[in-house]
Formats: C-alpha cells, sequence, structure tokens
C-alpha cells in the first residue's frame, strides 16, 4: 500500500512539474519566480525546469 501511495505522490508531483515547466517556457511564470520559490539561482532552476519538460 506504502509503495501505490508512493508511487501516485510521485506521478502527482510530475504532473506539477510539467505544468509549471510549460508555464515557464511560455512566460506566464518568471524564471526568477521559480529560482525564488526553490531557494536556488536562476540557472539551478533552468535545469530543474528543463529536466521536467525533457521528461
Amino acid at each position: 500500500m506504502a509503495l501505490k501511495s508512493l508511487a501516485d505522490l510521485r506521478y502527482l508531483i510530475a504532473g506539477v512539474g510539467t505544468d509549471a515547466a510549460l508555464a515557464v517556457q511560455a512566460g506566464r511564470i518568471p524564471i526568477e519566480t521559480i529560482a525564488a520559490a526553490l531557494g536556488t539561482s536562476e540557472a539551478a532552476a533552468r535545469r530543474c525546469v528543463d529536466g521536467y519538460r525533457q521528461a
């Protein structure tokens, strides 16, 4: 049961990440906002967003 819950959570997080990546790509969310939310640099935030877009 716990493994299924974990898999469901990973699927949900991946979907949210993909939606956020598309919003950044479309210009609706500035990369600076993502960087601030993650507490990291813009370059690191861009790598994170790019990772979701490639997944």
